[in-house]
């Protein structure tokens, strides 16, 4: 019996679920959907879920004034999410942290496409319109590391990545030297060229995204890796027909 790990990147993972509405993202949906990858033959090890705590520092926001983070809805939305993962079954969190990028601010992308324009004036901007820079520190060096020992301790027999970022390459190389099955979930998305090359398979679980349905920022790319992991059952012959 094959023993299935999966590395998922919570912050693409979050971004594409909500972009695509998907599913409900919580810790079971997250399950359910890693556990639509396995095999009949095959169980979970585990679910490593990889993100950052929210960050919960003081600043001064340029429109509105002082601002605490850790009294933001934000913050208290990620940390319910975070404590959904913490009770769900098989899922590991794996929590790097949240830096604001020397204090600074940035402006929304599409009111700045209009100011660029001139359809709005700087008078126009929002309170809501600026964001901080806050970076995710840490999360990538643990989930390689993580993936290394893995595959040095021959921890499970296949991999699902749930990602599209090549800053993965040398882990997934790394897992296929010692002989790991690597399988790519990029969520419809087209994840970089190298990641794709050095993945064994690529295999979307997500009802396949409509342009009708997502006429907006929806990237729908057919792999050659692309595969179904089940093969179809066989048709039954025609009546008279004897079977091979």
């Amino acid at each position: 019996m094959g023993r299935v790990t999966f590395i998922v990147d919570g912050e693409f993972m979050r971004k594409r679920i909500i972009s695509l509405k998907a599913f409900y993202f919580d810790g079971q949906g997250i399950r359910r959907h890693c556990l639509s990858h396995l095999a009949p033959d095959e169980t979970v090890g585990r679910i490593l879920f990889y993100d950052a705590l929210p960050f919960t520092g003081k600043g001064e926001h340029p429109l509105s004034g002082p601002l605490d983070f850790s009294q933001t809805p934000l913050v208290a939305r990620k940390q319910q999410f975070l404590q959904s993962l913490r009770v769900t079954p098989e899922i590991s969190l794996r929590l790097g942290r949240s830096a604001w990028q020397a204090g600074q601010w940035q402006l929304d992308a599409n009111r700045l496409g209009e100011l660029m324009a001139g359809e709005i004036s700087v008078n126009d901007i929002e309170a809501g319109d600026i964001y901080p820079d806050i970076r995710q520190k840490g999360v990538d060096m643990r989930l390689g590391l993580d993936i290394a020992t893995i595959a040095y301790k021959r921890q499970a027999d296949r991999l699902v990545l749930v990602a599209n970022d090549a800053d993965y390459v040398p882990a997934v190389k790394l897992a296929r030297e010692e002989g790991l099955k690597v399988v790519l979930d990029p969520l419809w998305t087209r994840a970089a060229e190298d990641l794709r090359e050095h993945v064994d398979y690529v295999c979307n679980k997500l009802p396949r995204p409509q342009y009708s349905n997502y006429p907006h920022g929806i990237h729908i790319f057919d792999d050659p890796k692309e595969y179904t992991p089940y093969p179809a059952p066989a048709a039954e012959p025609e009546e008279g027909e004897a079977k091979s």
